[in-house]
């Protein structure tokens, strides 16, 4: 059986979605994807893009007994990595789901190959084969390099495992291959990755301003933000409201564009509020001779997002941040201390920072749960 592969960012549909199985925050933007398809009554052009992890974060392997084995990661890399998995850990509790780091890095190329090969057995059957996929790896109970499991799996959703298992050996592999190869070149870096007409958006907190184009782009822009399930839905433990938030600000975009909103939300918040001045960390970013290199396409790639993420979500050029910062701050008669805890002076990344008892939160994209758990409080 041949089968064309697909031609990356071009699609039919209203949207392409872009997923790895290896990725946490993938997983965390299945269900928040599926009720925006359903809100717009459409179906998403779902496909496989395989993260070259080491060339952005370094590798690393776990012993049997949870000790790092082998590792290339720096201190920075290694902060970002239990940043990323403490963060996700908070999502998934909202919507019933586990999530367990993994032992390796592993090579989910075979279960690329079989995402596209479910995707021409319907809509219905890539779904159904998503889910038995993605949630038995995140709870460690998933070779996702054995043949035989993954062929299992697509018996189980109605996709003929053996057939695919035929095509996987014959050409399948080799075109997931070069497909991989196509994304990466077409300007794909991460997951979960949506393309929307010419717009590449890289991250699921970007869904509102998705619907909003999708939907038209009738009214005001939405700012990003991470979905947060209807209270009656979620399944996060019920969290004692703080006596006191501390907010580390820093002077980065992000935090000029959260100053508003967090401000108007915390406006009726009986406890207290520090204001912390936090020094901004800036990724060190190698110089590399040989512009090809994956990972300085892939730094390249994510300073580009950066710089079109600012362009999407403030209408002018401001050419002083901190200045801007401070005029805000002044206008709201908000002082800034010069130090405080140190989850929030010394963050994993930069952006603004919001420390939640003992919870921290770093970037705009939170102010979504911020407002959820302040109207619970």
């Amino acid at each position: 059986m041949h089968i064309q592969p697909l031609k990356p960012l071009i699609s039919d549909c209203a949207a392409i979605v872009y997923l790895d199985l290896k990725s946490p925050y993938a997983y965390l933007a299945i269900e928040p994807t599926r009720a925006l398809e359903e809100e717009l009554g459409v179906q998403f052009d779902w496909r496989p893009f395989v993260l070259d992890i080491p060339s952005y974060l370094g590798s690393a392997r776990l012993d049997a007994d949870g000790n790092v084995a082998e590792q290339t990661r720096s201190d920075e890399q290694w902060a970002g990595v239990k940043y990323a998995y403490y963060d996700c850990r908070r999502y998934a509790s909202m919507y019933g789901l586990i999530i367990r780091g993994t032992v390796k890095i592993w090579d989910t190329n075979l279960a690329a190959t079989a995402m596209l090969w479910a995707q021409r057995c319907g809509f219905e059957v890539q779904q159904q084969f998503i889910d038995l996929l993605f949630q038995p790896f995140w709870k460690r109970e998933l070779d996702a390099e054995n043949h035989g499991i993954i062929e299992q799996l697509l018996d189980q959703a109605g996709a003929n495992g053996a057939a695919f298992t035929d095509w996987a050996q014959s050409e399948g592999l080799a075109q997931n291959a070069q497909f991989q190869t196509d994304a990466f070149a077409a300007g794909l870096f991460g997951v979960p990755s949506y393309v929307v007409g010419e717009e590449l958006y890289f991250g699921r907190e970007h869904l509102p301003n998705i619907g909003w184009q999708l939907k038209g782009r009738k009214g005001q822009a939405p700012d990003i933000g991470n979905p947060v399930p209807p209270a009656d839905d979620s399944e996060e433990e019920s969290k004692e409201g703080p006596q006191e938030i501390t907010i580390g600000i820093d002077d980065s975009m992000d935090s000029l564009l959260a100053l508003p909103q967090l401000i108007e939300l915390l406006s009726e918040f009986s406890g207290t509020v520090n204001w912390v001045m936090v020094k901004t960390i800036k990724p060190v970013i190698p110089e590399l001779d040989n512009i090809q290199l994956r990972t300085s396409q892939h730094t390249q790639r994510r300073k580009q997002n950066r710089a079109k993420n600012e362009q999407r979500y403030h209408l002018t050029t401001i050419s002083n941040i901190p200045d801007a910062i401070g005029e805000l701050l002044h206008s709201a008669q908000i002082s800034l201390q010069s130090d405080g805890p140190s989850q929030v002076v010394h963050p994993a990344m930069s952006g603004i920072a919001i420390l939640w008892n003992d919870e921290i939160l770093i970037g705009r994209q939170h102010l979504p749960l911020i407002k959820a758990r302040l109207e619970k409080s």
